[in-house]
Order: C-alpha cells, then sequence, then structure tokens
C-alpha cells in the first residue's frame, strides 16, 4: 500500500549506510532535543579530551592538530582506509547476540583507525579527499553504535558532530555530521516503541538545519525535508493525541515549506507545494476539484452545496479500507442519505477492480475514476494537484461548499462528521 511504501522509502533516501536493525533499543537512553525551529545548532559541549582515543571510548575531534606526513605517513594513511573498507565489509557471525557482539567491536575499531586518519589528514590540503573519507567511516560507525541505545554512544555522536562544527561550520564534516543527526533521529522515530513525538521533531528540525546551512547539497536536503515532512504528517494522522498530531503537523508544514521555498523546482518541491495547498484547504471553499466517474456521470465541486459532502479516497485493494472506513461511510450513508452527498476518488490502475468493488460492495455516491491509465492511481490528476498522501483518507466539506476538514481518517471519522450537523 501507499502508506508503507512511502515509509520505507523515507528510509532509503535519507540514509546511505547499512542500519543495524537487529540493534537492542532502549527508550530511556539519552536524547538531545532541540528546541528551535530555526537556525538550530549542535548543542553538546566541547570534547575535553585533548587528545585523539586509542579506543573510540572518548571524542577529541575539535582538537586535531596536524601531524606531519613524512616518511611512509602516505602509506599508512593509504593503509589504514584499506583496513577501514575491510572492516566495514566483513561478514557478520551466524548467531546472533555474537554477531551483535562482533558489530559493536567492528564498529568502534572503525572509530579508532578513522580517528588516526583525521589525525595524519587535517589541514593537509592533498589528504583532505582522505579526510572526508575518515568522516564518513567515522560518523556511519558513530551511527551506528549510537542505536545501540547506550547513552555514552548517543552522547559521543552528538559530540563528534559538535566538534566538526565548532571547527568549520560550513565544511563537508559538518554538513556530514548534521545529516547524520538526522538520519539518527529518522532511525530513533522508526524504532522506539510508544510515543516518538521528540525525536520526528528532531528529525524535521535537523532536516531543515540541513537545508539552511548546505543547501549546495541539493539532493540530501531536498530528500531529508521530504521524508522528514511526509513522517510528521503521517504519523499527526494517526496520532491520538490531539496536541501531538497538532505539533507534528506544523513540523511537516515548515519541511514542505522549506522544500518548496528553496526547492520548488524539484519533483519533491513540486509535490511539496501541492501537499500545502492541499493543508491549507481547511477553512476556504472547494475548487478544482472534478472528473469523469465510473458510471459515465461527471462531478464538479461547483455542485457541492446544499448538502455535507463526503469525499473519500480508496481503492480496491486497501484493508484498511475495507475494514476501517468502508463500513463506517455505508452506515452514515444508511442513517443520512438525504443529508450526505458521496464522492469516491479511486486509485485503482485496473478498471475491472474498481467496477467490480464498487457493485460488489454498493459505494455510496459517484465514484471519479479517469480512463486515461496514465492518469489513474497516484497519477490522478486530483491527487498530484492536492498533494494526497495517504490512501484512505477523507475530506468533509459543509453545506456551503467550505472544506472542514481534509485527511480525515477512520478513527476520527464519526466525530468529525458529527460536527457538521451539530
Amino acid at each position: 500500500m501507499r502508506l508503507s511504501a512511502l515509509l520505507l522509502f523515507q528510509l532509503l533516501v535519507c540514509g546511505c549506510g547499512q542500519v543495524d536493525s537487529s540493534s537492542t533499543v532502549e527508550t530511556d537512553s539519552v536524547t538531545q532535543p532541540i528546541t528551535s525551529t530555526t537556525a538550530v545548532t549542535v548543542s553538546l559541549p566541547n570534547p575535553v579530551d585533548p587528545k585523539l582515543p586509542d579506543d573510540g571510548s572518548t571524542t577529541a575531534i575539535g582538537a586535531l592538530t596536524k601531524t606531519p606526513l613524512e616518511g611512509n605517513g602516505s602509506d599508512e594513511v593509504a593503509r589504514l582506509l584499506d583496513e577501514l573498507q575491510q572492516l566495514r565489509i566483513a561478514p557478520a557471525p551466524a548467531e546472533l547476540e555474537q554477531a551483535k557482539l562482533d558489530r559493536r567491536e567492528r564498529n568502534q575499531n572503525i572509530v579508532r583507525l578513522a580517528s588516526h586518519v583525521l589525525q595524519l589528514t587535517v589541514e593537509h590540503e592533498s589528504r583532505q579527499a582522505h579526510f572526508k573519507q575518515a568522516v564518513e567511516y567515522l560518523l556511519e560507525a558513530r551511527f551506528q553504535l549510537a542505536l545501540s541505545g547506550h547513552k555514552e554512544d548517543v552522547d559521543q555522536l552528538y559530540a563528534d558532530v559538535q566538534a566538526f562544527n565548532d571547527r568549520e561550520p560550513t565544511s563537508e564534516a559538518a554538513a556530514e555530521g548534521v545529516y547524520y543527526l538526522a538520519r539518527f533521529a529518522h532511525t530513533k522515530a522508526r524504532l522506539v516503541e510508544g510515543p516518538n513525538l521528540m525525536w520526528l521533531q528532531n528529525f524535521s528540525r535537523w532536516a531543515r538545519e540541513f537545508a539552511d546551512r548546505f543547501p549546495h547539497q541539493e539532493q540530501r536536503a531536498v530528500s531529508l525535508l521530504f521524508g522528514a515532512g511526509r513522517s510528521c504528517e503521517m504519523h499527526a494522522a494517526v496520532s491520538q493525541n490531539e496536541t501531538d498530531a497538532k505539533r507534528l503537523m506544523t513540523e511537516a508544514e515548515l519541511c514542505y515549506r522549506t522544500l518548496a521555498n528553496k526547492f520548488g523546482e524539484t519533483s519533491q518541491g513540486h509535490e511539496a507545494t501541492a501537499v500545502l495547498r492541499r493543508l491549507s484547504l481547511p477553512g476556504r471553499k472547494i475548487s478544482q476539484f472534478a472528473g469523469p466517474t465510473l458510471s459515465g456521470a461527471y462531478v464538479d465541486c461547483e455542485d457541492f452545496q446544499g448538502k455535507v459532502t463526503v469525499i473519500y479516497f480508496w481503492d480496491s485493494e486497501n484493508t484498511e479500507f475495507q475494514q476501517n472506513m468502508l463500513p463506517l461511510l455505508l452506515q452514515a450513508n444508511k442513517v443520512s442519505s438525504n443529508r450526505l452527498r458521496f464522492v469516491g476518488v479511486n486509485l485503482d490502475e485496473d478498471e475491472s477492480l474498481a467496477r467490480e468493488f464498487q457493485e460488489h460492495e454498493s459505494l455510496p455516491g459517484e465514484q471519479i475514476f479517469f480512463a486515461e491509465k496514465d492518469r489513474r492511481s497516484w497519477n490522478s490528476p486530483l491527487i498530484r494537484f492536492w498533494g494526497v498522501s495517504a490512501c484512505p483518507s477523507v475530506w468533509l466539506i459543509d453545506r456551503e461548499g467550505t472544506v472542514n476538514a481534509v485527511d480525515v481518517a477512520a478513527a476520527q471519522l464519526v466525530e468529525q462528521m458529527r460536527k457538521l450537523f451539530e
């Protein structure tokens, strides 16, 4: 289904390394909440130890000093980078617990070796490519260690990023650090059981931080903004806490707005603009909503007067629609058909499936379906223009044609509809 696919897509576009899905995540592990919605900066103190760690247990990147590459120094860098690469691709043991221990030890060794490369290459102009490579090795290892949920590992990740920012805020190393903090917040939001408001907020804010400070890294900035906006929007739609839902929608809109303003010419920027168009609908007259139907008729929002209009988005294979949304729609049609107008928007690609399901389930109202194959499903002009991102969902329009709510889920449908008849 579209919802699940989008969740997977966000993970793919926002990460460049392998996520250790088997890591144990402790929900009470240390967190680094961000309180500002713009111009976020890393807030951990500078590392205390002025020397590079030998074992990866402490961090002092901010105190890096130039080490002459004399004698076989160049060969030493090449040897260390080769060893780092071998550590990254080394096969894991088959036994799960041993694999976890092995993975942790391997990442600690990567931190140690990468730190040594940083010391050998920092400020050597001819070795900046190697410095960058070591930064990537270091932060990926820190990221994987932090996912284990240990407080000290999370602290180390943030401290390293702080050090890179302190050293040179506009550098590629600083950008890599902020990128990894966004990835970390996103991954924690997916893995932590229970309320994940803080991690989603952090994901949103780090994504905007990255886009504000490093707009030249367009692909990453766009992916982070779109992933954070969509994650916050989808979690808001299913949140049982109204306050949390509003906060998440605020974060989503901030990400979409940044994406539309800074990267409006990208495909994600166009989609963000469409999403913002949809999110601005409540309180406005419905417009630009029309299309042909399976029965050969034509639906136009200009006719949405005199009755409460229920627009619902569905496809024939969507179990959420079949089990939760459709029974509520049928019940509402049964008891209030004289006061309600129903308009379905079908997202099937196969017209025969849509027709068969419509007839079998006796769906209420007309069903918008575009005959052209390239205008069906998620390519529907209505879906693309309004940036619809979830199926099933419902829009509610009052008797005067003013949009009351969009993206109503099954759990909130009865309550939202009742308000229109009070």
